[in-house]
């Protein structure tokens, strides 16, 4: 175990006034303090102390939805944790429908007051399935213990320069970009330790603003989606360009590929790292300090990799992501499947027990389906990406299948493509997927984004 205090490390802010030695925060911070002090242990507990304490947690939450939530009301009542781990794998998966169509049934007829404010969060839809979850402010406790775990976990200095490169409202950090104070939403005695200024954009900005903004604004830390980065880091290796101070680059929301990870070493110097979070869930998934996979937020979730018939998959075998909050207890989500496909891996050389998710493969719309009815992942090769780009500079692209034997490629460039050029990024599309039916192209100026700003490089129309 590394010989590391996070409160030694971090500066934290006081609430009181003329209070430096000790200092206090209000009542959020000082449970955050007390939640992440707590996980700075946890985290290297062995991975069977972890699970049965999840599931000591799991035994107090699925009773309390028992008795409290009218979707949960004929679950059979466990009488132990014991009995609850042993029986775990029977419970049905919940499904994005079930909280579409049944919603106003999985909330809590009488949530803990003690759990303080209940909130609703809504998620951006990209499913197809826009939904409402409810939440309580015990929620954002644990949401600002893990953003703190990972700023930790990756050495983060918070007197860096954040900035970040998001999806934002017309109007909202638009070029030349805005400046501000503090890395977070709370600022001043509201955040929970002392951070340095930040640096916004809005994501919808031209890669060559992206560029100048960079350079100009110089953060240490940079903050935003895979896709943005490839092009920001592909546009800066052409142009012959690096940011002097850049010292990590964060990648949310979006699938992130080992061609990403490699493009931005080449172009920046500098280790990318990941996490997996949603909105109604919170964080799922912490990129480890010393490898590329990712370790599971077991202190905030319980997290199974399933396959169709909600058993576990072994390690190495892809399966459903199936995801159940500990601490919510307004609107409990027991097993419920997130939409997103994963692999679990082996226990991590860094030590700690907290479980590893290998990789995350993206979501059932992402699988392409072969007009055999054969499903297989998306993944392109570094190879056939610069095999594209001989074709055509694209900037962008996005494979939809329309149909058993039909995909469209979607490809954001400035000049119209020619004849030649649409002939052969069909057949390179054919042979890199590889994809046995037809493949329209379709040129763009610039592809769509979804609400939350993701762009989904495969989705499927197929139901």
């Amino acid at each position: 175990m590394p010989n590391f205090n996070w409160l030694d490390a971090y500066q934290i802010t006081s609430a009181v006034p003329h209070l430096e030695f000790p200092k206090l925060g209000n009542s959020m911070n000082m449970a955050i303090t007390v939640a992440l002090t707590q996980m700075e242990n946890s985290q290297w507990w062995d991975a069977e102390k972890i699970e049965k304490a999840q599931f000591a947690q799991l035994f107090q939450l699925v009773k309390y939805a028992i008795k409290s939530v009218p979707y949960y009301k004929d679950f059979p009542v466990p009488r132990t944790p014991q009995e609850l781990q042993h029986s775990w794998h029977t419970l049905p998966v919940l499904e994005r429908g079930n909280i579409t169509g049944e919603g106003s049934d999985l909330l809590s007829k009488y949530p803990p007051k003690s759990h303080g404010k209940i909130n609703t969060q809504y998620t951006s839809g990209s499913t197809g399935q826009p939904i409402a979850v409810k939440n309580t402010q015990l929620s954002r406790v644990f949401w600002r213990a893990f953003t703190t775990r990972d700023h930790i976990w990756h050495g983060r200095d918070p007197s860096w320069k954040l900035g970040h490169i998001r999806i934002a409202k017309t109007g909202v950090a638009e070029y030349p970009g805005t400046l501000g104070k503090g890395w977070g939403a709370l600022k001043g005695k509201d955040a929970l330790i002392e951070t340095g200024p930040i640096a916004g954009l809005n994501i919808n900005a031209k890669l060559e603003e992206q560029a100048e903004w960079l350079l100009r604004n110089e953060p240490d830390f940079l903050i935003t989606y895979p896709s943005v980065i490839q092009r920001l880091a592909e546009y800066c290796l052409q142009q012959g360009i690096r940011p002097k101070n850049l010292k990590q680059i964060e990648t949310i929301s979006e699938v992130l590929t080992d061609k990403v990870r490699h493009l931005v070493d080449q172009a920046f110097g500098v280790r990318i790292t990941d996490l997996y979070s949603t909105r109604e869930l919170g964080y799922l998934g912490l990129q480890c300090p010393e490898n590329d996979h990712y370790h599971i937020q077991s202190e905030g979730v319980y997290l199974e990799v399933v396959d169709e018939d909600g058993r576990a998959c072994p390690v190495g075998v892809p399966g459903k992501i199936v995801v159940t909050p500990l601490h919510n207890f307004a609107m409990p989500l027991i097993r419920y499947a997130v939409g997103d496909f994963g692999v679990m891996g082996t226990p991590c050389s860094c030590g700690r027990g907290l479980p590893v998710l290998k990789s995350i493969l993206g979501r059932e719309r992402n699988r392409l389906r072969q007009p055999d009815g054969e499903h297989r992942w998306i993944a392109l090769s570094a190879k056939a990406y610069g095999e594209m780009l001989t074709i055509a500079p694209v900037r962008e692209y996005q494979i939809v299948q329309v149909s058993l034997d039909e995909l469209t490629l979607n490809v954001a460039l400035e000049e119209e493509l020619t004849d030649d050029q649409t002939k052969a990024l069909s057949m390179w599309a054919k042979k890199s997927l590889p994809f046995s039916g037809t493949v329209r192209v379709v040129s763009h100026k610039k592809l769509e984004r979804s609400a939350n700003g993701k762009l989904e490089l495969f989705q499927s129309l197929i139901e």
